[in-house]
């Protein structure tokens, strides 16, 4: 692995709590005379009331994640899909905003063609696949990561290395299906130079927290923001003929165009194609399929083949429908393995806080 645009694999020595405690260090609020006075570098004009919040919400969170990190991988990987099965059970009937979320998706997707019976128990396998795919994370992050040696496997290699012989760089696209996260991983295993377009949570400790674990599991990535170095990055790894991968399913309202998706016109992002239309790289499906004995086949597809117009507009759309319609194939056979918690249709479903019926 090279230096530069490259990302760097070792571990950090600073330990993770003391990252987690600066996070409270850095706010720097007091409280003076009940006058509120502010870090003006970071949290100018904010109210006290509110970070304070917000930061008594994301370092518990962060340290719960670093503690089942740390532990989960001391079990046997069956043991933890035992776990994982329990907390899907129980986050299913605790969150019930996020229950109606995925429900509410699935009306939409659906309708009538699955029974409410049956959605119940889509949603419960998805939740159950989401935390397996937390936990198998968090074993290729440790030191124990030889426990999910082999747990991927690769199918359709040669149209990737196709793509590879243009020599104008690949971008793949995915969604957030099956155990999408581990994709860098098992494609740097595989000695591929992929980097993975991701966007960081909003919470810093939190942030800060995956950014070890990726760097722990032997991934190389690309981060959203700040998003014109993001732009400057994918450039460079698609010049030196490198791989992105990009998460293709979410809702674009601002800058996207409406595609079918599950028969209604949904606001897509339009970055995939065009950024093909201005570098020349191939757009390749890519998919991590989870399978019934709980390993992973990635299934890469051939690049997508279309006649371009002229007319940038109509081969934005084009493009844009064509990958969106592999995405819909995948969700269709696969239902349980799609994050239904995505929402793709907002105001359109029912669980959607902005659902205008």
């Amino acid at each position: 692995m090279t230096t530069g645009d490259k990302i760097q694999t070792h571990h950090s020595s600073t330990p993770i709590l003391h990252e987690l405690r600066a996070s409270f260090v850095h706010l720097k609020l007091v409280t003076r005379n009940s006058h509120t006075v502010y870090d003006k570098d970071t949290f100018a004009m904010a109210p006290l009331k509110k970070k304070i919040t917000d930061g008594l919400k994301e370092w518990p969170q962060a340290l719960a994640v670093w503690m089942f990190q740390k532990i989960i991988p001391l079990f046997p990987l069956k043991a933890s899909y035992a776990v994982a099965h329990g907390l899907s059970e129980l986050s299913l009937r605790l969150l019930q905003k996020q229950r109606k979320t995925i429900l509410g998706n699935m009306d939409v997707a659906f309708g009538n063609q699955m029974s409410k019976e049956e959605k119940t128990e889509v949603a419960k396998e998805m939740a159950t696949n989401m935390f397996k795919g937390f936990f198998e994370c968090f074993y290729l992050s440790s030191t124990f990561r030889s426990k999910v040696k082999g747990i991927a496997s690769i199918e359709g290699r040669h149209h990737l290395d196709e793509a590879l012989a243009r020599g104008k760089g690949v971008i793949t696209l995915s969604a957030h299906f099956g155990n999408f996260i581990i994709l860098g991983s098992v494609m740097a295993q595989e000695n591929y130079p992929f980097y993975m377009v991701l966007k960081d949570p909003p919470s810093k400790p939190l942030a800060r927290l995956f950014e070890k674990f990726r760097r722990s599991a032997g991934q190389q990535w690309i981060t959203t923001t700040p998003w014109r170095e993001c732009q400057k990055k994918i450039f460079r790894c698609l010049r030196k003929n490198e791989i992105i991968c990009l998460i293709a399913d979410e809702y674009k309202r601002r800058g996207g165009v409406e595609v079918d998706f599950f028969g209604y016109k949904t606001p897509t992002a339009v970055g995939p194609a065009v950024l093909s239309l201005r570098t020349g790289a191939a757009l390749v499906p890519l998919f991590i399929v989870r399978q019934n004995d709980d390993t992973h086949k990635i299934i890469i597809e051939p690049a997508l083949e279309f006649t371009l117009t002229g007319n940038q507009a109509e081969d934005i759309y084009h493009i844009t429908s064509a990958f969106t319609q592999r995405i819909e194939w995948y969700i269709r056979r696969y239902p349980t393995q799609w994050l239904w918690l995505n929402r793709r249709w907002k105001r359109r479903s029912q669980g959607d806080k902005h659902h205008q019926g």
